[in-house]
């Protein structure tokens, strides 16, 4: 039986389906930010376990199935997204699948490719709502600012689990480490300020949770966070503006240079671990090559992850088959530094070791055509732009310090995902609204 689709079709979602749709989006941030299995067990066996774990399979194959449940209600719409979906998305989608022709773990290998295709499903589900963006930012603001109060609770009542006092006293709440916990404030701040460009919000209630999540935020004392809203803020309010050529050119001029600022900060800190001297910045010259450092011990990391990638480095060792905790094909990294690495804390090297030079280029060219199709979104939403390469630009960035692109259920990647399917999405719908406004 042929499918005709009308790519102009308006999608009629049911408030049954809206509901599904909402409860979606709470449960991925719950599933993805929350430990595992949704045990504050620090004793490190959770983490081993991560995506392998019962608990996890049933939590994401029910979000799974019930986007499989919308796209299926809407087939001609969903034919249609797919038809427009980055084509190097899918392409790094199949490669991660044929590499378990290849891997040593051909399951665990199958498996894993599987998972990024119902994180797809689950983003093109979301895509069938009136007002994605809205119901989208509404909800996960929900869910994360929950996280805070929570994160806020276990502090005060239960500081053995809040508060990691092997850093310093910094505060974790109710989440795995303190980064963790800085992501979730640095990412509600932005979420927030994008909240106010699109709908109108109580100053009050907006001014008292960006003061609320910048003070969880502080206590994490993740710098990491703290730069990623600076620059995530910055970015937005940059980009959503029409033209640089406007009102606002001498302003927007500036914020791109503090931009450029932040960033180089965020570069120096993840080389030397610590934010420069004033002799430093105004002497870049002097001594910026020769300070001896180890980037807090991912050198270490790295030179041996790089010991594995050259047996392979064409077509990969196989998709997600490497970082699996002891007795695994990492075991002679974790007998080498003596604790137990579940990533090499540069994405760009993971991919390159399981998907090879063949994924890794793949990659790259996934993330340039979605800058191509966001300047091509922001010709029609520019806020919406503005949000999407925002986050995008963070991805991209700590990506080369923390693994996360095509990585599992972590929520960089998740929110990943969701960023590629919207960028299509959106702009398909948007032209077929252009293209009704011109045949009007």
């Amino acid at each position: 039986m042929k499918i005709t689709v009308n790519a102009s079709r308006k999608v009629d979602v049911s408030s049954g389906e809206m509901i599904l749709i909402q409860l979606m989006i709470v449960l991925f941030v719950i599933f993805s930010l929350l430990p595992f299995g949704i045990s504050w067990d620090y004793s490190g066996t959770s983490a081993l376990n991560m995506e392998g774990s019962l608990t996890t399979k049933l939590e994401w194959g029910g979000l799974i199935s019930v986007a499989a449940f919308v796209l299926y209600r809407h087939l001609p719409v969903t034919i249609a997204d797919l038809r427009e979906l980055n084509p190097f998305l899918v392409a790094v989608l199949t490669w991660c699948l044929l590499s378990s022709f290849w891997s040593p773990l051909p399951g665990v290998t199958f498996k894993r490719a599987i998972q990024l295709y119902g994180l797809v499903m689950i983003g093109l589900s979301i895509q069938m709502s009136p007002k994605p963006l809205n119901i989208l930012i509404r909800c996960m603001l929900f869910t994360l600012m929950g996280i805070l109060v929570l994160s806020l609770f276990m502090v005060i009542t239960s500081p053995s689990i809040g508060i990691d006092y092997q850093l310093g006293g910094a505060w974790r709440g109710a989440l795995s480490q303190k980064n963790e916990l800085g992501q979730v404030a640095a990412i509600s701040i932005l979420l927030w300020q994008v909240r106010a460009c699109i709908e109108k919000i109580d100053i009050r209630i907006l001014l008292i949770s960006i003061f609320f999540s910048f003070f969880m935020l502080v206590m994490s004392k993740s710098s990491t966070s703290l730069i990623i809203a600076i620059a995530s803020s910055l970015i937005f309010h940059t980009l959503r503006k029409r033209r640089i050529h406007s009102d606002y050119s001498l302003s927007r001029i500036l914020l791109s240079l503090l931009c450029i600022v932040i960033l180089g900060l965020y570069v120096f800190f993840m080389q030397e671990s610590r934010f420069p001297t004033w002799a430093e910045v105004s002497s870049p010259i002097a001594h910026v090559f020769d300070k001896g450092s180890d980037l807090t011990g991912r050198t270490a990391i790295w030179e041996l992850v790089w010991l594995e990638i050259r047996k392979h480095w064409v077509m990969g060792l196989g998709y997600g088959a490497f970082w699996l905790g002891p007795d695994s094909l990492s075991q002679f990294v974790i007998s080498a530094l003596h604790w137990v690495p579940l990533q090499s804390h540069n994405g760009y090297m993971d991919i390159l070791n399981e998907q090879g030079i063949i994924g890794l280029t793949l990659t790259i060219l996934c993330l340039l055509t979605q800058i191509v199709m966001l300047v091509r979104m922001a010709q029609s939403d520019r806020i919406q732009s503005a949000f999407w390469t925002a986050m995008l630009l963070v991805v991209i960035v700590t990506n080369f310090t923390e693994s996360s692109l095509f990585r599992g259920f972590g929520f960089q990647n998740v929110f990943f995902i969701f960023a590629l399917v919207a960028g299509t999405a959106v702009n398909r719908r948007l032209s077929a609204q252009n293209d009704q406004i011109i045949q009007k």
